[in-house]
């Protein structure tokens, strides 16, 4: 009898968590929640649901909890079937190891500066149990494509203040002491001029992928130096092991193992 009690309650505390992820409760709501223990990952900057639905499928969490700072895209997130709350990630005091892990997909090169990244990722490291894993847009190519009067159509997109390169995101991850194991990946190769990624230079900002209209006709060239859409990363912590979970995310090129170092 106790137990069923006991079981009761449990789920009552659970529906009134998830009850607060579908209304605006502010910080201490959000604290309550992380608290609890109801989810198991958390999406920071949820926008559309997107992320929260590959942290189910890909990376295996069961129950997500999205955070953005833009009220919209909260509401989009719950209208798509999600639980979602509004917040800024850079002032969240996260309860250490609350979750399983943290989703940062597209995200990081929307905050305005670099030393927004770097309070967003000790957030993430704080609050997760067994990873992080980050993807955002690839902006190392960026020189090497100008000398040839070309561009990604992303790199000078307004919406981009903070063009993290893999070398700068490496600088941040390496500061996270609780990590045990930091890998870094090119996502979705882009081997030639002819890719719908890569657009004229001249072409305005806030451009998309090539369109023969409004760009015009292109030469073929072979890139010699590794171009990707994305740059993705992976942090564990403790005795998780990467290498199951890297191979749930497809089209990853490893680029930077930090194992590598401990054998130089």
């Amino acid at each position: 009898m106790q137990q069923i009690k006991s079981r009761s309650a449990s789920n009552q505390a659970d529906a009134r968590v998830v009850a607060a992820a579908r209304e605006d409760e502010g910080p201490h709501g959000l604290k309550e929640m992380l608290a609890a223990g109801t989810f198991d990952f958390l999406d920071f900057g949820c926008s559309k649901g997107a992320s929260l639905r590959f942290g189910m499928r890909k990376l295996r969490g069961k129950r997500g909890l999205g955070i953005d700072i833009a009220a919209s895209k909260v509401k989009k997130t719950r209208q798509a079937g999600f639980q979602a709350c509004q917040a800024d990630i850079r002032e969240l005091n996260a309860h250490p190891d609350c979750v399983d892990f943290v989703v940062m997909s597209h995200f990081l090169e929307h905050l305005p500066s670099l030393r927004d990244a770097e309070a967003c990722i000790r957030v993430a490291c704080t609050a997760a149990r067994r990873f992080v894993f980050i993807r955002q847009p690839w902006f190392d190519s960026d020189g090497y494509l100008f000398a040839k009067k070309l561009k990604l159509y992303w790199s000078d997109w307004v919406g981009h203040p903070n063009a993290m390169t893999s070398l700068e995101l490496y600088r941040c991850l390496s500061q996270v002491e609780k990590a045990s194991h930091i890998r870094i990946y090119g996502k979705d190769r882009i081997r030639c001029s002819h890719d719908p990624a890569v657009i004229p230079l001249s072409a305005p900002s806030d451009s998309f992928e090539w369109d023969p209209g409004q760009h015009g006709k292109r030469s073929m060239m072979d890139f010699e130096t590794p171009v990707y859409r994305e740059v993705a990363a992976f942090v564990a912590f403790g005795d998780t092991k990467l290498d199951d979970i890297q191979n749930r995310v497809d089209n990853l090129e490893k680029i930077f193992d930090s194992e590598d170092l401990t054998h130089e």
